[in-house]
Parts: C-alpha cells; sequence; structure tokens
C-alpha cells in the first residue's frame, strides 16, 4: 500500500488541497483509493461528500465520526483493498502521537505557503521529523499558492539546501483548486486547457509518492494499527 501524509502544524498551509487532489488523481488512475480525514474540521469529509455520482471512487475514513453500530477501532480502519492511502492530518498537531503514523507513512509531504514566516516555521518542524523518523528520504516540501515572483523560489531553495529535503513543486495561486474543490473534484478531473499547469504540478507530486511506493518484496499485508490512528486523529 502507497501510504502519503500531508501534514504542516500551520493552519491553512493547503494540505486538503493537496490531499484531495492527491486522492483524486490515483482515484482516477484505476487504483484503489481510502482518503482519510484525521483534521477535526473534516474538510476532506466535505470534500468527499460533494463528489459527483459519476466520479471515480474515493473510500473515505473519517477519524472523528464513527457509526454507532461499529467500533471506533473497526471504523477508523482504511479498507483492506486500498493501494493508495491518503491521511490529511490536522493543523498544531502532538507530533510524538502522530509520529507512529509517520514512521509508517511511504512518503510524507509538507505543503508551506510562500512567506518568509511560514518557510522558517517549517524548519522546527523538520528538525522534530528527524527526531522521530530513521530515515527523512521519504519527505518533501511543497511551496504552494506560489506568484511570479523569483524572490520566493531564491528562498525556497535556500530552505531546500538548508534542510536537505526536496521542493517536489511550486503550485500557483490560482482558483483552478478551489473551483474543482466547490465540486468535489480534483483538477485532474476538470476539463479545460487553463487546468494544464495544475496537472501538471499534482503529476509531478504523484509521481515522486508513487516513486516511494513500497516494493514486492516489502509489501506486506497487514492492518493499520488502530491506536496508531486514534492517536493521531487527536494529535
Amino acid at each position: 500500500m502507497l501510504r502519503i501524509v500531508v501534514m504542516n502544524p500551520k493552519g491553512g498551509s493547503g494540505k486538503t488541497t493537496l490531499s484531495t487532489n492527491l486522492a483524486s488523481y490515483f482515484s482516477r488512475c484505476g487504483e484503489v483509493t481510502t482518503l482519510m480525514d484525521l483534521d477535526p474540521q473534516g474538510s476532506s469529509v466535505f470534500w468527499a461528500h460533494k463528489r459527483p455520482e459519476n466520479a471515480s471512487e474515493i473510500q473515505l475514513v473519517d477519524a472523528h465520526n464513527s457509526p454507532h453500530n461499529v467500533t471506533r477501532s473497526w471504523a477508523i480502519q482504511p479498507p483492506r483493498n486500498t493501494e493508495a492511502l491518503i491521511l490529511d492530518t490536522p493543523a498544531r498537531p502532538d507530533l510524538t502521537n502522530l509520529s507512529p503514523l509517520l514512521r509508517e507513512a511511504s512518503a510524507i509531504l509538507i505543503p508551506v505557503l510562500p512567506s518568509e514566516f511560514d518557510l522558517h516555521a517549517v524548519v522546527n518542524t523538520v528538525q522534530h521529523l528527524r527526531r522521530i523518523l530513521p530515515s527523512q528520504k521519504n519527505i518533501a516540501l511543497i511551496i504552494n499558492r506560489t506568484t511570479k515572483s523569483s524572490e520566493f523560489k531564491k528562498i525556497a531553495d535556500k530552505l531546500s539546501k538548508q534542510l536537505n529535503l526536496p521542493v517536489i513543486a511550486h503550485l500557483r495561486d490560482t482558483r483552478n483548486y478551489t473551483q474543482a474543490a466547490s465540486r468535489g473534484l480534483g483538477v485532474f478531473e476538470m476539463d479545460g486547457s487553463h487546468y494544464e499547469n495544475e496537472k501538471t504540478d499534482v503529476l509531478k507530486i504523484a509521481e515522486w509518492c508513487e516513486a516511494k511506493r513500497p516494493s514486492e518484496s516489502e509489501r506486506t499485508i497487514k492492518r493499520m494499527n488502530p491506536d496508531t490512528i486514534a492517536l493521531a486523529s487527536i494529535a
């Protein structure tokens, strides 16, 4: 299973936009895709419930609203047939509680807004990750809501070198993402040439994650520890 964790302790960094677009992409590619919403605000859940009936299927796990007729540990398990799991994490998480989930991740994506405050705030997060994770080879930065200004690209490049982490995409500041989200869709499901730049950017991110997918020899069919998800959902 490809497990992608989207995280940033700062709210408004674009975690849900990235999570929903990746879920849309993998589902459209024919992967059995599950979107897990660990954020009590439930933005990914809201998006998923808006999806049209003819859209590709995305299985949904709402970590904060379990059905009354099943135990929570059962309800928050991703379905066994899941091939691509995308986890949308909350703002200001307790990284200690979140760490078991991070250690199981194939890829960890950190979207960052193009401001000096946001770019430098991520330094503390990465330093904490280095203390709790055995390797940082599956961590990448994504600069969100970029403009044509080259100044922030220079800042992002400097940050990338400082943290020794790749910046795998610069997402444009555009309404194309919100227009797609308002219909419960991702940009890959939208028609029109004006979505091509966004599709290219999402594809870059998806391909980087795909390269982190466990090989056949590394794959084990196992259910995620309910305690791991429970801790992450209150992180």
